[in-house]
């Protein structure tokens, strides 16, 4: 059967090179964000402990990091479902990261470790929802199921190995290392999104708006507004239970 490709701003379909190409960046792309989104979270702590810090602090910086990017999903979202500057978005998240772990080993004042984590928090909540649009608008919705698992597989294998880079490069190197394991990874995500080339995103397909009827658009219909997901009783359930989960297990985390 044959797939129908996205169109680009011309009205011209991209050729299979470059869909090819973008699904492998997007892998790419998932891979060194993982280390990324998660930046020095995990060993913040023992970070700031090293340098003197007690629990308290620690967990309320950490909490307005946490705080901050709960706030920001939903407009994170909105804004990303609505700008077709998609890969830019994850560029300016990861230059944000990087900064942040910069920040932290710049200085240790409270005011400067809370800048950063909220910086990263709302980075993260940005980036997701940016690379999920892309995946759409590049694969389209036939094809969302099969590429997302690959993404989220990538992504997961970016956790493990960053994670295992992590710990030995702070036992090898000490804490630091492990700031600057992170902008690597942060300017990797960087070069992944810039490879992607920009005509094969269709971000009409990246909101769901794919015509029913034709390929001239004749049957798009138009994005549907926040009121939407109030009236999706499964989707609100499923936000009740994704929150409930997520406050017994990010609390884990500093544990």
């Amino acid at each position: 059967m044959a797939t129908t490709l996205p169109m680009d701003r011309s009205g011209k379909a991209p050729d299979r090179d470059d869909t090819r190409r973008a699904r492998g960046l997007l892998q790419s792309l998932n891979f060194f964000m993982a280390d990324m989104q998660a930046g020095i979270g995990p060993f913040l702590g023992v970070f700031l402990q090293q340098r003197g810090w007690q629990t308290g602090p620690i967990g309320t910086v950490m909490t307005a990091g946490g705080v901050a990017g709960m706030i920001m999903t939903v407009p994170a979202g909105a804004f990303i479902d609505h700008t077709e500057k998609k890969r830019w978005v994850v560029v300016v998240t990861g230059i944000c990261t990087v900064l942040a772990s910069f920040l932290i080993l710049w200085s240790q004042s409270g005011l400067v470790v809370t800048v950063s984590q909220v910086a990263t928090a709302i980075a993260g909540a940005a980036i997701g929802p940016a690379v999920t649009g892309m995946t759409l608008g590049i694969v389209r919705q036939k094809g969302f199921n099969a590429q997302n698992g690959r993404n989220q597989a990538w992504n997961h294998a970016g956790n493990m190995v960053g994670a295992g880079l992590s710990g030995w490069l702070g036992w090898k190197f000490g804490m630091p290392a492990i700031f600057y394991l992170a902008a690597a990874f942060g300017v990797l995500a960087i070069a992944s999104v810039l490879m992607i080339p920009e005509r094969a995103i269709d971000h009409k397909a990246a909101r769901g708006l794919e015509s029913d009827t034709d390929d001239d658009g004749a049957g798009d219909s138009k994005a549907e507004g926040f009121k939407t997901l109030l009236r999706n009783k499964p989707m609100l359930i499923l936000a009740a239970c994704l929150a409930c989960f997520h406050l017994g297990n990010g609390a884990m985390l500093p544990l």
